[in-house]
């Protein structure tokens, strides 16, 4: 699928079917759409009827029609609401493009009064997170700009939860919400202070989950993003330690039953013991044996995995 947009106020979408087995004739379909004077894309579009030629079929093969029609439909299923936001990003429209369409879905929803949120809208939160949080390279996001990243995601999270306390039961924020938050911060490039807000958000996690709140339950992968904050904060000297005090605590929390979902593994171990490997401390390589020798015995225990 390719867009091809040109400075007057028409454009041409434009979709190939390529070859299939059985093989099938090169299919094009062409869609002429206006664009309105305040165009946002995938949100104002004014699409009118498409010019489709399809060549001769086959006459051997049922197959090829239906193949055919699926590649229709499924392009087709960009425009829809639940799935337009992960097309978008998965597209190969320009990065500034994409991030212009997420701050404006951002925005359009944070800036509306707080309990006027609908069901599509509060849908369309999670997805606008988990898009601004995994995307850097995408969006073409470096350090200098991924604290906009990290606030945008958090402003979401933010707003989920006044819709909540607003009476909105659409509204539910849950533990994948919360990492992605954590995730934005952990990939800013703000260093320590990105590690805290991390650690924060973590604790407040397991606070809320131990006041009765399941929806956000801190899981292994919340755990590991903490973890791998502190390991990234280069600009402070006790990094180290503070990556190996989130992961005692993630252990002791597991082992007290205060958390059945704080189980480490393996992985865990490995930001600290990096962190340890390039503190250029004195006590590193020994902290790093310690570390070693205390995840053999908690293997040996089965108590990790």
């Amino acid at each position: 699928q390719s867009a091809c947009f040109n400075p007057s106020t028409e454009a041409t979408i434009k979709y190939r079917c390529g070859k299939r087995n059985p093989p099938l004739p090169p299919l094009q379909l062409e869609h002429k759409i206006s664009l309105s004077p305040s165009f946002c894309p995938l949100t104002s579009l004014n699409i009118t009827s498409p010019n489709i030629s399809f060549p001769k079929m086959p006459k051997r093969s049922r197959s090829s029609s239906f193949l055919m029609t699926t590649t229709i439909v499924s392009a087709a299923l960009i425009f829809t609401a639940p799935t337009r936001i992960n097309a978008y990003i998965t597209s190969g429209l320009p990065a500034h493009t994409h991030r212009a369409f997420l701050r404006k879905l951002t925005d359009d929803i944070c800036n509306q009064s707080i309990g006027s949120l609908s069901p599509e809208e509060m849908s369309t939160c999670p997805m606008l997170m988990s898009a601004w949080a995994t995307a850097p390279e995408k969006l073409n996001l470096s350090s200098d700009n991924g604290r906009e990243r990290a606030l945008a995601v958090e402003g979401l999270l933010k707003r989920m939860i006044d819709e909540r306390r607003a009476g909105n039961a659409e509204a539910i924020a849950v533990t994948e919400d919360y990492n992605a938050v954590m995730k934005a911060w952990s990939m800013s490039g703000e260093g320590s202070k990105a590690a805290v807000r991390a650690e924060q958000i973590l604790i407040q996690m397991q606070d809320l989950y131990q006041s009765g709140d399941k929806n956000v339950q801190p899981n292994l992968e919340s755990f590991q993003i903490a973890i791998e904050a502190w390991s990234r904060a280069s600009d402070e000297p006790n990094a180290p330690a503070r990556a190996q005090q989130i992961l005692e605590w993630m252990i002791n929390t597991y082992k007290s039953g205060a958390n059945d979902k704080a189980q480490p593994n393996t992985l865990c171990f490995i930001p600290v013991l990096k962190a340890w490997a390039s503190s250029r401390k004195l006590e590193g390589p020994i902290m790093a044996e310690h570390l070693i020798m205390w995840m053999q015995q908690l293997q040996f225990q089965e108590e990790i995995e």
